[in-house]
Order: structure tokens, then sequence, then C-alpha cells
């Protein structure tokens, strides 16, 4: 009998959520060293600040065009835009539809009231069989029901339709999000 091989492809992300005053508390701080730009995860790591709740979604769906992506970047074919600092986003937005294979963007409206996109802080941690990226949605952005997710290759924040290849699609509500907290969203992909 002859031994068969396959791949796989397995998504976890973990919302860290942060209220109010955490928020502040950061800033003033951070500000006290003469920082004044976005706050991420790590900096409330590193200021000890645990998330008042902290939730986790295993799995997704790999999108065609995302496959198609993968696969030209394996083969240095089409278009091979690698997945780094600033041609990665992560957007959250506020509908529930199932995520389907030819998703090509969020199935959220446009507008700041129904999604956002987020470059994310970095070019993304590998580790064996892993790729992790994470971007934060500061206090103004993304105040809705938070209901899917997505990784693309957008080189802007912003709440237009992505133009970019959609890698993979989620649904799972993850409550709502209000002004003056800042939450994040870690996506990391275990390869096997």
């Amino acid at each position: 009998m002859q031994a068969q091989e396959s791949m796989h492809m397995w998504s976890v992300t973990t919302f860290h959520r942060f209220d109010e005053d955490q928020v502040n508390y950061l800033t003033r701080r951070l500000a006290g060293v003469g920082y004044h730009g976005d706050l991420h995860l790590e900096h409330f790591e590193r200021a000890g600040l645990k998330s008042y709740l902290t939730t986790v979604h295993e799995g997704n769906l790999i999108t065609n065009v995302g496959w198609t992506r993968l696969m030209n970047l394996l083969t240095n074919q089409g278009a091979t835009q690698a997945y780094d600092a600033t041609h990665t986003r992560i957007g959250t937005g506020d509908t529930n539809t199932a995520a389907a294979y030819g998703d090509t963007d969020l199935g959220a409206l446009t507008g700041s009231t129904h999604r956002q996109w987020k470059l994310v802080s970095g070019a993304g941690s590998l580790g064996t069989r892993t790729l992790s990226w994470s971007a934060a949605f500061q206090s103004a952005e993304g105040n809705y029901h938070w209901q899917e997710w997505g990784v693309d290759q957008g080189t802007a924040d912003g709440t237009a339709a992505s133009t970019s290849p959609l890698l993979n699609h989620a649904i799972s509500d993850q409550g709502t999000k209000v002004s003056g907290q800042v939450w994040t969203a870690t996506v990391t992909f275990t390869f096997s």
C-alpha cells in the first residue's frame, strides 16, 4: 500500500479586549516616555495589563483567491506579493452570513459602523509550521458587533471594500466593541 500525504492549514484567532480604564492608563504611561502612537497587544503585555476578556475561535475558511495566492507564492508565479507588514491586514465586520470559498471580501457593508481593516503590527511571527499576525483596533475603530473577520493583502487601514486577495474568512460572534476600548485580533495559521 502506498502512503498518502496531505496538507492541512488550521487557523486559531485570539481576541484580547482592553477596557477604557486600561487604555487611558497605558496611554498616560506611554506618553510619559514620549510614545503617542497606536496601542498594540505587546504594549499591554509589557505593562502587565491583562485583557478583561480573551476569546479564541478555531477554524476558518481559506478562500479560492487565498489558495491561489498561496500557490503563486510557493511556485513564484503570478502576483507574488508576500504577506508582510505593509501588505497584510486583519479585517472585522458586523455580518454573520456564512463564509464561502468564493468570498473576495468581508460580508459587512462598507463604512466605519460596519467594518474595519487594520494593518498588522509586524511582518508576521514565524514558528515551526506556524505563521501569526496581530492587529489592534483602537478606541475609535471597529465599534460595532464583531461577527466576522479575515486576512487580506491591503496596504492601509480603512473601511472600504477589499480590493486585495482575501486569504481567509471566519464567522463567529465576538460581541460588541465600544468607543474607548482597544481590541486586538491575532490570527495564527498552523500547517501540517
